[in-house]
């Protein structure tokens, strides 16, 4: 794996660990759909500026991949930008309101089941002994952690634990849609293209919410924030990784998230105990191993390594 390539997926994943911290936050002044909707209206500005800084001109490019489109992508765009991006940051934001950050974080390896599963099923991928035993010991770590709330059911909350759990398995959405998509066409534009469409079916039930100026402006800070790091920079990072690598190897990667999550709900406040802290390791223990046995490029084959289908 190039060095480049592994610093924009570890850019992704801790972005994606502290995604719901920054939303509980935000929360406190706005509505989950009035964050979603803002979030990305924000985050496409900053993506523009982002992209237009990397590669020049965005208009003519984003024409150029437009008329390239065929009734195959934009089917794969639609249902990247509607089920695999807005209705994730959706189920978080409800989900995250009723429990807390840290559970929301740690439940992130739900995710790479999806993508290992729909991989397989959708792409062609090829499930190795050395990426399905990184899975079980990951997961295995996952489940220790978010064990903690049988300890203290002051951790978190049922309903939003499971809003959030459904939340990480659309993500996988948003990964095996956009991996057939930048195959064909620049991640940065694919990137573009999916906030672009994302908010629009939420407007109207964004606008039926209750809104409050003075209690939203603080929050506007904290949504700025997630729209620069969390709509522009990492979906930018994340579609310039899988230009490299398998879903599959940005399946294994994460894991990490659960760590940045355990970090952030400790500055939150929120409980951490020794449970989690050694499901954490086993957790490093599963990204380590997925990285060392599984993390080749995309186009090369290899027995331990999920493989995309041509096309």
């Amino acid at each position: 794996m190039k060095a480049v390539t592994f610093l924009w997926i570890v850019v992704a994943q801790a972005i994606g660990g502290s995604t719901l911290a920054l939303t509980k936050l935000a929360l406190a002044g706005v509505g989950p759909w009035t964050l979603v909707v803002i979030r990305q209206l924000l985050g496409l500005v900053f993506l523009v500026v982002f992209i237009r800084a990397s590669t020049g001109h965005i208009r003519p490019q984003i024409h150029e991949t437009l008329a390239a489109f065929d009734r195959r992508d934009w089917t794969l765009l639609l249902l990247l930008s509607w089920a695999g991006f807005a209705l994730p940051q959706l189920l978080g934001a409800i989900g995250v309101g009723m429990s807390s950050a840290t559970n929301g974080a740690l439940l992130s390896p739900l995710e790479p089941i999806g993508i290992l599963v729909g991989g397989a099923w959708l792409l062609g991928e090829r499930l190795g002994k050395a990426r399905l035993a990184a899975v079980v010991v990951a997961l295995a770590g996952a489940t220790m952690i978010v064990s903690q709330g049988g300890i203290d059911p002051t951790a978190g909350d049922l309903r939003g634990d499971a809003l959030m759990a459904f939340g990480h398995l659309a993500w996988a959405i948003y990964t095996l849609a956009a991996k057939a998509l930048v195959e064909r066409h620049e991640p940065g534009r694919i990137a573009f293209l999916a906030v672009a469409f994302s908010p629009w079916p939420l407007v109207p039930l964004a606008l039926s919410e209750p809104f409050a100026l003075d209690a939203a402006l603080p929050a506007l800070g904290w949504i700025a924030l997630l729209a620069f790091l969390a709509t522009s920079v990492t979906s930018y990072a994340w579609n310039r990784a899988l230009q490299e690598v398998s879903a599959g190897t940005m399946a294994m990667f994460i894991f990490l998230q659960p760590l940045w999550g355990l970090l952030l709900g400790r500055i939150l406040g929120e409980p951490v105990g020794a449970v989690a802290l050694g499901g954490a390791a086993l957790i490093i223990a599963g990204t380590t191993l997925g990285a060392l046995r599984g993390a080749g490029p995309a186009s090369k084959p290899d027995e331990d390594q999920l493989q995309p289908r041509d096309g």
